[in-house]
C-alpha cells in the first residue's frame, strides 16, 4: 500500500517537488522544448469562458464561442451572449460573426403607490462619492425567457485555391431566428420552437499569408459574409421553457454537432428531425446526417430506433469527417453492424459518396461494465486520410467484446486499414481526465504523421510513469498541469514523449483542449485557471495560440538584456540555486544597470550574430483593436520568456538586436528567454537561450537618443487639446484663460502594474510624489508603453534644464530608478 501511495505520488508530484529553473541547453529533440504561447482573448472576470472549437489547416484561423465582448472589430457582445468568433493570426484581428440577444422575461410594471405628502427639505449634504462602474457579468439565465445560443462552430481545414484566394466556411448551430443579427424581440413562433438548426457562414475570400513574417496586412472585415441555413425550421422536440432562480432556461438543442469536410463540400451533422421524410424518423431518434453544400441536399445516414421512445438510450453522436468527406467516424449505441447486440457506444465507420451511404463498420467492440467504456471526444479524432482514429477506452483490448476491469481510460490509435489497435503509452493507474486526442504533421497524402493529446499527469519521456516520488523528477510535468504532448506516429512500445507546453499552475488539473493545424508548429487551445503570461490573473477560461518551431540547430550564442526606452544594461541573469533558498527582497541595482525587467516592458536582447535573416518592423500595434497586440512573429523571428510569446518590434539582421515587449502575466523569478529564428531561405531553425531576472517593475524613460542624455519624452498637457512640448513653466493656460499647475505627461516603460502611489518623479533635485502624481496607466495603443501624468511644483520655477528621473518602489520588496541623474535625460522648466 505504501509502495503504491508513493507511485501515485510520482505521477502527481507535490508542489514542494515543482524544482528550481536550470539554464539547460535545449535540443532540437529535447523532450520539453521551448514553447512561444500567446494569450488571445481576454475576459474581465472568471464567470466569462471562451471555448475554441476548430483552426484552419495553415493555423491562420481560429474559431470559437464566448459570451465575453472579445471581438477586436466592432466588439458587440456587452450583453455577455454566447457568440461566434473568429480569430484571424494573420490580421491579428478578433470578428463576432454572431450577434444575437436571448429573449428576456418581460419586468412587470410596478404598482402605482400613493404620491407622499410634502416634507421640509433636509440640509444640504455632501455629494456622494461616484458609484464604480460595474463589472461586466455574462447574461443572468434566471431572467431569460429564451435563451439564444450559438454553439460547435467547425471550419473548413483546406478550401481550395481559386483565383488565388480561398473561401472559407463556418458551419454551427444555433437557435436563434437569424444568427446575423437577432436583438431578443418576443413573437409566438420563437416561443413554441426557439429549436437549434444547422447553419453555415461563409467567410469571405483571403488570400494566402506567410505567418511566419507578421506582416501588417491591408484590413479586411471578415464578419460580413453570408449566412445560410442547412436545416430549415425543423419543429422542435420540446418548447422552450424560461430560467429562474431555480432553473436554466432550456430550449430543443435537435440539430447539433456539425462537422465540415476540409474544402467545406460536406457537412455532417446530429438531428432528431424528421429531415429525410422518404427515409424517416418519425420516432426522433438522433440520427447521422450529411449535407451537400453544393446541392443543399440532406442524406439520412442512419436510421436507428429506441425501445421507448425519447429516453435516449439508443444514439448517435460526435461525427468527424475525413478531408473529402467520403468517410466518416462516430459513436453509436444502435446495432449497425449486428455486432452491438448490447447496444454499448461503440465507434463506427462509413463512407458517403455524395448521395450513397456506404455500409457501417463497427470499430470497437466491448461491453460496459464500471463506466461507459469508450470515449470519442468532440472534434477531429479522424485523420484526414480517414485512415486513423483517436479515442480513449478503458478495454485493454478495444476489439475484445469484454467488460473492462479498470476505471481508468487509455488512449488508443486506430488504423483503419488492418483493423489494428495501439495504446499510447503506459495505462496511469489512476484517472487522467479527457485528453482530447488528435493528428498533425501531415504529408501531401495527408498521412499525419505526428499523435497530439492533453495530460496532467507526470509522464516520463518514454511514456512511463517514475515508480518513487525520488524519481519524480525524471517525468516532463512535475507539476501536474495541463500540458499538451505529442508523440511519433505510428504508435510503437518505443514512442518518446515530447511536452510542448509550460503551463506552471497548479490549479489547472486537465481542461486543456489542443486543436492542431497541418503541422505541430501551430495550436490552439483553451483554457481556464492558468496564467501563461498573457494577462489571466483572474483564471477565465481564454483562447491560446501556440507557435512550436521545429529547432534544427541551437547556438551558444549568449544573450544580453536592454531596456527599451534608454538602452540600459540589464544585469547578468544567473539560475537559482538549488535547494531554493529563503526569499529575500529584491536588491537595489547597480546605478544605470537594472536587476532585471518589468511584465509589460519594452526591452532589446542582443547578441554576437545576427537575430534575423534581414531587418523587419512590426506595424499596427495596439491593445485595444489587435490581438496579439504586436507580432509574436516577425521574419521568422520569435520570442518567449518562460514559454510566453513577446510581442516584437523589431527585428535585426546587421543590429544583431530585438526590440520586444516582456509578456504581461510574467511573475516576479527567474525568466528563461528562448529566441527562435527561422530562416526559410537558408532552411534553418535556430533557437537562442538566455535568462533575465523578472522584477516588479523598472521604470524607463523614453529620451530623443533612445540611450543615455537627451530630451525626456515628456509633454504639457494642462490644456488637453493644446498639447505643448518643452521648455514647460510651472503654471500653464488649462484651456479656458486660467493659469493652472502645469500638468505633465511622460512617456515611459516598465511600469504596467505600479501603483501610483508607488512612483515618485525626481525633476531636478526636487522629488514629486503623493497626490502630485495623478496618474500611472499603460498606453493600449502602444503595447508597452506606460504614462506618468503628474503636477510641476511651484518651487521649480526657473529650475532650467534639469534631468528627470522615475522612481518604483513597493514596500522592501524593490525599488527600481530609471536613468542615474548623470545619463538621465532632461527637461527644461522657465
Amino acid at each position: 500500500m505504501k509502495h503504491a501511495f508513493l507511485f501515485l505520488c510520482a505521477i502527481i508530484v507535490p508542489v514542494a517537488l515543482g524544482g528550481a529553473l536550470a539554464s539547460v541547453s535545449a535540443q532540437s529533440t529535447s523532450p520539453t522544448p521551448d514553447p512561444f504561447t500567446v494569450q488571445l482573448t481576454s475576459t474581465p472576470t472568471s464567470a466569462f469562458s471562451s471555448n475554441v472549437s476548430d483552426i484552419s489547416a495553415n493555423g491562420r484561423f481560429v474559431v470559437f464561442t464566448s459570451n465575453g465582448d472579445v471581438a477586436t472589430v466592432n466588439p458587440n457582445n456587452a450583453d455577455g451572449n454566447r457568440e461566434i468568433f473568429l480569430a484571424d493570426y494573420a490580421q491579428r484581428r478578433i470578428f463576432q460573426i454572431t450577434n444575437t440577444r436571448n429573449v428576456a422575461i418581460p419586468v412587470a410594471s410596478p404598482s402605482p403607490t400613493p404620491t407622499p405628502s410634502p416634507t421640509p427639505t433636509p440640509s444640504p449634504t455632501a455629494s456622494p462619492s461616484p458609484t464604480p462602474t460595474p463589472q461586466p457579468t455574462p447574461a443572468d439565465r434566471s431572467k431569460v425567457k429564451i435563451e439564444i445560443d450559438n454553439r460547435t462552430p467547425m471550419i473548413s481545414l483546406a478550401p481550395t485555391l481559386v483565383g488565388g484566394v480561398r473561401s472559407y466556411i463556418i458551419v454551427f448551430s444555433s437557435n436563434a431566428p437569424d444568427p446575423k443579427f437577432f436583438d431578443g424581440s418576443d413573437n409566438d413562433t420563437l416561443d413554441a420552437d426557439a429549436n437549434s438548426e444547422i447553419w453555415i457562414y461563409r467567410v469571405p475570400a483571403v488570400a494566402d499569408v506567410d505567418l511566419t513574417l507578421g506582416a501588417d496586412l491591408p484590413f479586411q472585415d471578415l464578419s460580413t459574409g453570408a449566412f445560410e441555413p442547412v436545416t430549415v425550421n425543423t419543429p422542435a422536440s420540446r418548447a422552450p421553457t424560461p430560467g429562474s432562480a431555480n432553473n436554466t432556461p432550456f430550449f430543443a438543442d435537435d440539430n447539433r454537432e456539425p462537422t465540415i469536410s476540409d474544402d467545406g463540400a460536406i457537412i455532417a451533422f446530429i438531428s432528431t428531425r424528421n429531415l429525410v421524410p422518404g427515409v424517416g424518423n418519425a420516432d426522433f431518434n438522433p440520427e447521422l446526417f450529411f449535407y451537400t453544400v453544393a446541392s443543399k441536399t440532406t442524406t439520412q445516414a442512419t436510421k436507428t430506433q429506441d425501445a421507448v421512445a425519447g429516453v435516449g438510450l439508443i444514439f448517435s453522436t460526435n461525427p468527424m469527417l475525413s478531408s473529402d468527406g467520403s468517410k466518416v467516424a462516430f459513436m453509436s449505441s444502435a446495432n449497425l453492424s449486428t455486432n452491438n447486440a448490447d447496444n454499448n457506444a461503440e465507434i463506427f465507420t462509413t463512407t458517403f459518396s455524395g448521395g450513397a451511404v456506404g455500409p457501417f463498420f463497427q470499430v470497437t467492440r466491448t461491453l460496459n461494465n464500471i463506466a461507459n467504456t469508450n470515449v470519442l471526444s468532440p472534434g477531429r479524432r479522424m485523420s484526414r486520410n480517414g485512415g486513423l482514429i483517436a479515442f480513449e477506452s478503458r478495454a485493454t483490448d478495444p476489439k475484445a467484446n469484454a467488460a473492462p476491469t479498470s476505471g481508468v481510460l487509455g488512449t488508443w490509435v486506430y488504423t483503419v486499414a488492418t483493423d489494428t489497435f495501439n495504446e499510447v503509452g503506459t495505462r496511469p493507474p489512476i484517472s487522467d481526465f479527457a485528453r482530447f486526442p488528435t493528428f498533425t504533421d501531415y504529408d501531401s497524402s495527408l498521412n499525419p504523421a505526428t499523435f497530439v493529446f492533453t495530460s496532467f499527469l507526470n509522464f516520463r519521456p518514454n511514456g512511463t510513469f517514475p515508480d518513487s516520488v525520488t524519481t519524480a523528477p525524471e517525468g516532463l510535468n512535475t507539476d501536474n498541469s495541463a500540458e499538451i504532448y505529442v508523440t511519433p506516429l505510428p504508435i510503437t512500445s518505443t514512442n518518446t514523449f515530447t511536452r510542448i507546453t509550460n503551463i506552471t499552475n497548479l490549479l489547472t488539473f486537465g481542461g486543456t483542449r489542443p486543436l492542431a493545424s497541418e503541422t505541430r508548429k501551430r495550436m490552439t487551445f483553451s483554457l481556464g485557471g492558468a496564467e501563461i503570461g498573457g494577462g489571466n490573473g483572474d483564471g477565465s477560461t481564454e483562447v491560446f495560440y501556440l507557435v512550436a518551431p521545429t529547432v534544427t540547430t541551437q547556438s551558444s550564442a549568449v544573450l544580453s538584456f536592454f531596456t527599451g526606452a534608454s538602452n540600459m544594461p540589464v544585469a547578468a541573469a544567473t539560475p537559482v540555486p538549488s535547494p531554493i533558498p529563503s526569499p529575500t527582497p529584491t536588491p537595489s541595482p547597480v546605478p544605470g544597470t537594472p536587476s532585471g525587467l518589468a511584465p509589460g516592458e519594452v526591452a532589446i536582447v542582443r547578441s554576437t550574430v545576427a537575430l534575423a535573416p534581414s531587418d523587419a518592423t512590426s506595424s499596427g500595434a495596439s491593445e485595444t483593436t489587435r490581438s496579439p497586440a504586436l507580432p509574436v512573429e516577425l521574419n521568422g523571428v520569435s520570442v518567449s520568456v518562460n514559454g510566453a510569446a513577446a510581442g516584437l518590434y523589431f527585428a535585426g539582421n546587421t543590429s544583431k538586436q530585438i526590440n520586444f515587449v516582456m509578456p504581461i502575466g510574467l511573475v516576479p523569478g527567474l525568466g528563461s528567454v528562448a529566441v527562435n529564428v527561422l530562416d526559410a531561405g537558408a532552411n534553418t531553425d535556430t533557437l537562442y537561450r538566455g535568462l533575465v531576472q523578472v522584477i516588479f517593475a523598472q521604470p524607463d524613460i523614453f529620451t530623443t537618443t533612445a540611450d543615455a542624455g537627451g530630451r525626456a519624452a515628456a509633454i504639457n498637457i494642462t490644456n488637453p487639446m493644446n498639447r505643448l512640448a518643452e521648455p514647460f513653466s510651472v503654471t500653464s493656460d488649462d484651456g479656458t484663460g486660467t493659469q493652472a499647475p502645469t500638468k505633465l505627461e511622460l512617456t515611459v516603460t516598465g511600469l504596467r502594474f505600479a501603483a501610483r502611489t508607488e512612483v515618485s518623479v525626481m525633476v531636478g533635485t526636487t522629488n514629486i510624489t503623493g497626490d502630485a502624481i495623478i496618474s500611472v496607466q499603460p498606453n493600449r495603443e502602444m503595447p508597452g508603453f506606460d504614462i506618468i501624468t503628474f503636477t510641476l511644483p511651484a518651487s521649480l520655477a526657473g529650475a532650467g534644464d534639469v534631468p528627470i528621473q522615475v522612481t518604483f518602489t513597493r514596500g522592501t520588496q524593490q525599488t527600481a530608478v530609471s536613468r542615474p541623474a548623470d545619463t538621465a535625460p532632461h527637461i527644461t522648466i522657465n
